[in-house]
């Protein structure tokens, strides 16, 4: 939830993808009909985005070489519960997760101070909530018979006519890939918006949603027996109609007391009810090749879990919300938290990766993708180099390696690193930089970087093969081009217009470069000229926005004037 507070097209992340106290716009599906059974849905599958791309099959140069014996490993015997501290010695391994934060809530009264703290506020939380979230009282939040209730109550406070409680681990249980399971019983009543989610401790990638967000479980009152799990980051959220979820349908969510979980691993998240899976989140780089790996998978730094009962919100009071339900409470059994010892389970160092492969490429930018290299546990990330320095990691099988020069060949290398450390055989690819047109070469309009609104038809012009047509005021153009020496230049338009205009050219400061008006009825093609301006020699993106349109447009180029007067 906040989920606003500080502050997948679908997944087409990805991922194979509101919380309490979110943004979130979320409709009810009234397709959903109770399923006994909670078998997976098949109508709530991943979907294809989620298989292996066939297109980043095995690299075929990479066979066994048959004149080389292996040679064995010698491995040292594992703690299978290395990370369990004495609280959670009680619990067993699930398979090879650990557990290594606990709650049983055994003990009457206030949550334990050293595992649990309190969000605090009645401001809305990003989400036009309307409760306020106290600290410590027993009135909202209280253990008893070994259940934790976070209860909500109609009653004025600090101008907020309902309190609640909004329980958070952060600084006590902060996790980097956990398995979580949380035991709980759901309130009734149209106006609640409980949840079980996390949010980002650091915030590496910046406030919501950059950073991303996990919803393990959220429940809207005014949909009975209908629970969501949501992932939130900068490419894919509900503020941008992005976002993905699954539901499934859960009779007795109020009545009993169900186990929501997640499973989050690198690279992949899965939420399970009582054991049965319902949602799975990945990355995948083919539906991700204009997204930056943070707006895509934020997912690689450490999260803490939040439990919490919002009242009304954007969500939970779409359909207003019923008074004479309160009180209500959000029932809690327990919390556990398991990890993997990926560094201890480890033998082996990863191998090579395979199937290296440019996305795209600009002028400074290049960007590959790879499959992942084969390990006995777990790849933690890799390194890239570029021309054998080191540009930076992912835990992701694509990067983009920037801040390059224009027209130049470049040695991009991936190097694999298991959570112990060891590197895997580093694989290298040649690839290259696009070059650019100079200032002093003749630009066709048509060639643009970026454009918005305008059209690009066969030219009746003396020159050049097309030109833009359907320039509407506020139309422009982008251009990525080199000035190669400081100067006082000018710029020649080859235009046409029946009612005039006006062409503003430029970068990225707050005033254009120069401003030059189109007469009216050109009577055919013609060639305007700007007033000069002062340019220094670099690499810049420029930009031909029409002030006033109605003109086309074949091409443009630069002069270089003699006069390099009134510059800084």
């Amino acid at each position: 939830m906040i989920k606003r507070l500080t502050f997948i097209t679908a997944l087409t992340l990805v991922f194979t993808l509101a919380s309490c106290g979110r943004v979130d716009d979320k409709t009810p599906d009234p397709t959903l009909s109770p399923d006994p059974t909670l078998s997976p849905d098949p109508t709530l599958s991943p979907g294809p985005t989620l298989s292996p791309d066939p297109t980043l099959s095995p690299d075929p140069t990479l066979t066994p070489d048959p004149s080389v014996t292996p040679v064995p490993t010698e491995t040292e015997d594992v703690d299978e519960r290395a990370l369990v501290p004495e609280r959670c010695a009680y619990l067993d391994n699930i398979d090879d997760w650990q557990p290594v934060w606990c709650d049983e809530f055994d003990e009457d009264g206030l949550p334990s101070s050293d595992r649990w703290a309190y969000d605090v506020g009645g401001h809305g939380w990003g989400n036009n909530e309307l409760q306020f979230y106290t600290s410590a009282n027993l009135n909202n939040v209280f253990i008893e018979d070994g259940v934790l209730h976070i209860r909500a109550l109609k009653e004025s406070h600090q101008g907020n006519d309902y309190t609640s409680a909004r329980l958070v681990t952060k600084y006590y249980g902060d996790w980097e890939y956990a398995r979580i399971q949380v035991k709980a019983r759901m309130p009734s009543g149209r106006g609640l918006w409980p949840a079980i989610w996390m949010l980002p401790t650091e915030w590496r990638y910046g406030n919501w949603p950059y950073s991303g967000e996990i919803d393990i479980m959220e429940y809207v009152g005014y949909q009975p027996g209908v629970v969501h799990g949501t992932i939130h980051t900068g490419a894919y959220n509900h503020q941008l109609g992005t976002q993905i979820g699954y539901s499934r349908v859960v009779p007795t969510v109020e009545d009993a007391f169900h186990v929501y979980e997640m499973i989050w691993e690198p690279r992949s998240i899965r939420l399970l009810i009582d054991g049965e899976q319902f949602a799975v989140f990945g990355y995948n780089p083919n539906f991700n090749t204009h997204v930056s790996n943070p707006d895509a998978w934020p997912f690689d730094q450490p999260f803490h879990l939040i439990l919490n009962l919002a009242v009304g919100g954007d969500w939970g009071g779409a359909h207003g919300v019923d008074d004479s339900i309160f009180p209500q409470s959000m029932e809690v059994k327990y919390v556990r938290v398991y990890q993997k010892d990926y560094a201890g389970m480890t033998d082996d160092a990863p191998s090579q990766v395979s199937g290296m492969t440019m996305i795209w490429n600009t002028h400074d930018a290049i960007r590959l993708k790879w499959n992942h290299a084969d390990h006995d546990v777990m790849v933690s990330h890799y390194n890239v180099y570029v021309n054998d320095v080191y540009h930076g990691q992912t835990t992701l099988n694509a990067y983009t390696a920037d801040r390059l020069d224009h027209g130049n060949d470049y040695v991009i290398t991936v190097e694999p690193v298991d959570f112990k450390g060891q590197t895997g055989p580093p694989r290298s690819i040649l690839l290259s930089t696009e070059s650019i047109q100079t200032v002093t070469e003749r630009i066709q309009a048509q060639d643009y970087t970026t454009m918005q609104g305008v059209i690009s038809v066969l030219t009746d012009d003396i020159d050049g093969e097309r030109h833009l047509t359907s320039i509407d005021t506020g139309d422009e153009m982008a251009y990525v081009l080199e000035v190669e020496e400081d100067g006082t230049y000018r710029v020649h338009y080859r235009l046409r217009s029946e009612s005039g205009g006006e062409i503003a050219l430029r970068t990225l400061g707050a005033l254009p470069h120069a401003v030059t008006s189109i007469p009216t009825d050109t009577d055919g093609w013609v060639t305007i000229t700007s007033e000069p301006f002062f340019r220094r020699a670099g690499v810049y993106t420029f930009r031909l926005v029409a002030n006033v349109g109605g003109f086309e447009i074949n091409y443009f180029e630069f002069e270089r004037t003699e006069d390099d007067n009134g510059h800084d």
